[in-house]
């Protein structure tokens, strides 16, 4: 069966790309960019289900309201592509993303956010200094963060980086570099996340805190412009 096949709704996207390395490999090598590509340019096409998701926020939202005093949600878009968890092994690509299993969907981790909003955190808020926020060695903070989830069905695109010469002697004619092609957060895309605080706190300077401390951006490869995020 085709990749192509599965990578639709109705079908868990992690457990089609496993499924068909697996298949392919049973019958010769693979080279792993050349799948990589066809399964990052069929992405393109995957709808997200955002009914699931949207109804999942409220539910979550509702849950933690009776544990946390204040409880935020987040929305933001992406201003460039996002690549996040690019080792991930359940998604084995060349270069691959954070997929949520439940969800069927792409998604920011929890882990990822925090640690996000601890390194670009400016200061205190709400009276609260940054380790008490998001926690210290041997203290847990007092935010909580949920993952991100899409807020819009065509959330992914692909992007492509041409690796560095791999031959230790060569020739720009003689050359043969290969093109890695990886799925994306495309630019555009929306997600949001729920944000549980243990001490009231203003929504306004929530957001404006979220907001500067999210500056460096989200995921991998920041330093080079990607995951450039602004709150909605």
């Amino acid at each position: 069966m085709a990749v192509t096949t599965c990578l639709a709704p109705g079908h868990n996207v992690t457990s089609c790309v496993v499924r068909e390395l697996i298949e392919r490999s049973m019958k010769g090598p693979v080279e792993l960019p050349h799948f990589s590509r066809e399964v990052a340019l069929e992405l393109r096409n995957f709808k997200v289900d955002v009914a699931l998701i949207e109804r999942y926020l409220k539910e979550l939202q509702g849950a933690m309201k009776a544990v946390y005093p204040a409880v935020y949600r987040i929305d933001l878009e992406l201003q460039t592509p996002l690549v996040i968890h690019v080792r991930n092994p359940y998604m084995p690509l060349e270069i691959g993303i954070a997929w949520h299993p439940y969800f069927n969907s792409p998604y920011i981790p929890a882990t990822s956010i925090k640690g996000a909003l601890r390194a670009g955190a400016g200061g205190p808020l709400c009276g609260r200094s940054p380790a008490e926020l998001f926690g210290d060695v041997g203290a847990a903070g007092e935010a909580a963060v949920t993952d991100a989830f899409p807020t819009v069905s065509d959330a992914l695109s692909a992007d492509v980086i041409t690796p560095h010469y791999k031959e230790p002697d060569f020739r720009e004619t003689s050359a043969r570099p290969t093109p890695l092609v990886f799925p994306v957060a495309r630019p555009g895309a929306t997600f949001a996340f729920l944000m549980g605080l243990e001490f009231p706190c203003d929504f306004a300077e929530v957001h404006r805190y979220v907001g500067a401390a999210l500056g460096e951006g989200l995921g991998a490869k920041t330093q080079v412009g990607y995951g450039v995020v602004r709150l909605k």
